[in-house]
């Protein structure tokens, strides 16, 4: 597991979109729990460009969704700390997003 890394104030930025709301369904089994998340973002900037970047580590994609479109590999990056989605929709939108926690 990684050492957490420090943030200080000073080096604080607002983000460039928030969550109107979160809705969190879990499937629990003995060998791994299925997380489904549907989010209403909307960026903090009407029309801001920038790339939304979610943390998150040790999940397996199953899949994701932009206003109910399920969205093609090269609509995203995933690595192993963060989902990127390069080119989110301009206004608000809904994102869905489907991951499996293995948690032994």
């Amino acid at each position: 597991m990684d050492t957490p890394k420090e943030i200080f104030l000073k080096d604080y930025k607002l983000p460039d979109y928030y969550f109107d709301t979160v809705d969190l369904k879990f499937s629990l089994g003995e060998e791994k729990t299925i997380v489904c998340s549907k989010i209403t973002v909307f960026p903090r900037v009407e029309g801001c460009s920038s790339p939304l970047v979610l943390n998150g580590q040790d999940l397996k994609l199953v899949s994701i969704k932009v206003n109910s479109k399920e969205l093609k590999e090269e609509d995203f990056h995933l690595d192993f700390h963060h989902l990127t989605l390069p080119s989110p929709p301009s206004g608000n939108f809904i994102l869905e997003i489907v991951t499996e926690i293995y948690p032994q």
